[in-house]
């Protein structure tokens, strides 16, 4: 049975997760935009706990990681809208661990840009 996207997006358990994603990506571009300034100098991309700064790069490259979250939401809930039909208890799970993904980007964001600024 196809259900329609209407349908989809009505189940508080799909729609839900996606206005916490919304709110996550909306908070890590405006965060990213307001304090990651372009310049010619290079950044920390990436700090490990045990190594410390193992990543530098240019500016433009930590805009990279909103656009991967972007790039897994999408790709989540394509397979949550094929799956709805025949395993909706798998469609949301998707959504949620997509929401839980958007989290621990923001968490990621935030470190980066405090290590930045």
């Amino acid at each position: 049975m196809f259900y329609t996207p209407k349908l989809f997006f009505r189940d508080m358990w799909i729609s839900g997760p996606l206005v916490g994603i919304f709110l996550a990506q909306t908070y890590i571009w405006w965060n990213l935009i307001a304090n990651i300034r372009p310049d010619s100098g290079q950044i920390f991309l990436h700090y490990n706990i045990i190594f410390g700064v193992d990543l530098v790069g240019e500016w433009y490259k930590i805009f990279f990681l909103p656009i991967i979250g972007l790039g897994i939401t999408l790709a989540n809930y394509l397979l949550s809208i094929h799956f709805y039909s025949s395993d909706k208890f798998l469609a949301r799970i998707l959504g949620i661990w997509c929401l839980l993904i958007q989290v621990l980007l923001v968490v990621g964001t935030s470190l980066l840009i405090r290590l930045n600024v």
